[in-house]
């Protein structure tokens, strides 16, 4: 149930930023007088959500790859002197419902810092790569589903956000992972995946 759970924490934790975000921007146009048009240049921090699919190949799968998904939260502060952002995301990488095999990846949270910038005059589209680390549970064995090995994971991404109309958007994203861990010399934990992603983006600023 790990994988379908995640998928609807993901679907509401993205309905709630959608609803609220949508909400303080519809009542800030209204209370706001038509001389005020320069309030988005006021708010400090921009916010992108990003939720996507993808996976990765492996050949210790059956049928030797993996899929997953994807949800982020980008924070990026307006006045900082680099277009720097604060990037944490939740993703899952299995072949089930109920991940098993030490090949999967149940869960894991990512901390990534990312530079961004405009690519076009239009400001649709933006750049944005960096890296991070962060931490995965895998499944210790098909006997014991429940029980997982912890480990820690390194990461490098670089993507494209193009936002098509009103604050929605598309993304797509190139990550590499990197997580190792062995007990009495034997590897618990091994990855070292080139793991594409695309999906769908919401921004808004506060």
């Amino acid at each position: 149930m790990i994988k379908f759970q995640w998928q609807k924490v993901s679907t509401h934790w993205f309905l709630i930023f959608f609803v609220f975000s949508t909400c303080f921007d519809l009542y800030s146009q209204t209370e706001k007088d038509p001389a005020e048009s320069k309030t988005d240049n006021k708010k400090k921090i921009d916010f992108t959500i990003r939720l996507g699919q993808g996976g990765f190949t492996d050949n210790r799968s059956p049928i030797g790859k993996l899929g997953g998904g994807q949800l982020t939260l980008d924070i990026k502060p307006k006045k900082l002197p680099v277009a720097v952002a604060v990037s944490v995301s939740n993703e899952y990488y299995t072949n089930s419902a109920e991940p098993t095999h030490s090949y999967e990846i149940a869960g894991l949270t990512a901390v990534n810092i990312l530079y961004m910038t405009k690519l076009l005059k239009n400001k649709r589209v933006t750049f944005f790569a960096g890296g991070g680390a962060g931490g995965l549970n895998v499944p210790k064995s098909e006997e014991n589903p429940d029980e997982m090995e912890k480990g820690i994971f390194y990461n490098i991404e670089a993507g494209l956000n193009i936002r098509l109309f009103w604050k929605m958007g598309f993304y797509g994203i190139y990550k590499y992972l990197y997580a190792k861990k062995e007990i009495n010399h034997v590897n618990v934990i091994n990855f070292s995946e080139h793991i594409v992603l695309l999906g769908f983006t919401f921004q808004f600023s506060l």
